[in-house]
């Protein structure tokens, strides 16, 4: 008496397999629709999915950036005010937002944007979560930077605003701008360009027939551009990374 496994390999090299393809697009549909049913049933809440990200990017840089505000805490209390203070707050403006590079175009130069584009959640959520989380704190570093230099030092904190968030803010313009550029997407490209926006933000602040001729509600009014210019950046990078994976068929 024969066993059941040789019983199974007669009956596997005698039977002829005829998939029904109706059938096997009928088997797709139920399968989608059962898996989307229990994503739904067991979605995490999106702090959760803002936690999980956070763990995806590395702290080091967020150490590097306190770090670049304490030596400029510490450059502001030496030289107070005046020429120095003026050129070293602008370089160490660009160095602050040249931390956040690596981390948000890891997902190019690792050509990782088809896998988180096939995600659970969508590369508009993940981008928005990374872009969210280092707003967050950076925002703190930046409000704590702030609160201890003003209750600590004399210098004006309208100097503080000219020389170290306007060149930081337009730092910020060029990296996302640059990131959301589909010729031009390279942190070396990037870094290129904000040693370039240094050079000419040098420039104006060394040139004191330049620099005394713009006024401080002028200043203001650049400043409050380049806020309003980065919101539009930062919303582009997020629409053209959808866009871009959507032409491609891969999303």
């Amino acid at each position: 008496m024969r066993s059941i496994e040789e019983r199974l390999r007669t009956y596997g090299k005698s039977a002829v397999c005829r998939p029904d393809e109706s059938k096997i697009k009928d088997t797709i549909v139920i399968s989608r629709k059962s898996f989307y049913e229990g994503a739904e049933q067991s979605e995490p809440h999106y702090f959760a999915f803002l936690y999980e990200q956070m763990g995806y990017i590395r702290k080091r840089w967020w150490l590097l950036q306190f770090l670049v505000l304490f030596l400029t805490g510490w450059s502001v209390h030496d030289l107070e005010s005046g020429f120095y203070m003026q050129r070293i707050l602008g370089i160490e403006a660009a160095l602050f937002v040249i931390m956040i590079i690596p981390e948000m175009w890891k997902s190019r130069s690792s050509y990782s944007l088809e896998v988180e584009g096939a995600a659970y959640y969508s590369l508009r959520q993940i981008y928005a979560a990374r872009m969210l989380l280092f707003a967050f704190v950076d925002g703190l570093l930046l409000a704590s930077f702030t609160g201890i230099l003003s209750l600590t030092s004399s210098v004006d904190m309208m100097e503080i605003v000219i020389h170290f968030f306007l060149p930081m803010i337009v730092t910020c313009c060029i990296c996302f701008r640059t990131f959301g550029s589909r010729y031009a997407a390279s942190e070396y490209m990037a870094c290129f360009f904000v040693m370039l926006w240094s050079a000419v933000w040098f420039f104006i602040v060394l040139n004191d027939r330049v620099y005394g001729a713009v006024s401080r509600p002028v200043w203001i009014g650049v400043l409050s551009a380049a806020v309003l210019y980065l919101t539009y950046v930062v919303r582009r990078v997020m629409r053209m990374h959808v866009e871009e994976l959507g032409e491609r068929g891969e999303w």
